[in-house]
């Protein structure tokens, strides 16, 4: 194992209620009502996409950018005073550490939000850099994985990728990568499709099966 990528929300982080919150939010406050299964729609969208779907689908009176602006002001308080690590990460970063593993984080989330959240929590001191789906597209194409893997210094076949959406662990896998799926609980039906994918699937970051393999 030469490298790890961690997505960040609902595999480092317990933030998906967050963002599944967020969308409607953005909706009502410009007087729409959002649909139910909005969540479920925006899921394999990155943030400009999922902007722009809620600009055309809703007629918002407002550009890509000020929407986005939006969801940072909505977003950054909790990343920087709330939002919890999931169980088992801490020891599982202090594990990789202490091999020598470099790690960095690929999320579907604003750069200055993951690190605010792993300073506030006290692991950014594991991680060499950040890369957001904004700059490097959605996470149903392979672009921001192979980014980090060559900003890690390693192929993907010696670097595993931890995931907890059924979508971003098949790109990773297609890509060439080791994948760990993470259970998170909003994703509970995926699980045995993540079974199926994933090289590992870990109900806890810290599972002792897997932490005995490293």
């Amino acid at each position: 194992m030469r490298g790890a990528i961690f997505d960040l929300d609902g595999t480092l982080v317990d933030s998906m209620d967050l963002w599944d919150r967020v969308p409607g939010m953005l909706v009502r406050g410009f007087g729409k009502e959002p649909a139910a299964d909005l969540p479920a729609r925006l899921a394999e969208m990155d943030l400009p996409q999922a902007a722009r779907y809620l600009i055309d689908t809703y007629g918002l009176p407002c550009t890509t950018d000020q929407l986005l602006q939006r969801v940072d002001q909505l977003v950054d308080e909790q990343y920087r005073c709330h939002v919890a690590l999931k169980p088992g990460a801490a020891r599982l970063l202090e594990t990789l550490a202490a091999r020598g593993v470099p790690m960095c984080i690929a999320t579907a989330s604003e750069e200055h939000q993951a690190r605010q959240a792993m300073e506030r929590l006290g692991q950014w001191k594991h991680f060499s850099f950040v890369l957001s789906s904004s700059q490097y597209g959605p996470k149903t194409r392979p672009d921001i994985y192979r980014e980090a893997a060559r900003r890690l210094g390693a192929q993907p076949r010696d670097i595993v990728v931890f995931e907890d959406a059924l979508h971003t662990a098949r790109t990773a896998k297609q890509a060439g990568f080791l994948v760990a799926g993470v259970y998170e609980p909003s994703a509970e039906a995926d699980s045995a499709q993540m079974r199926a994918v994933c090289d590992w699937y870990l109900p806890r970051l810290d599972d002792e099966a897997f932490l005995a393999r490293l």
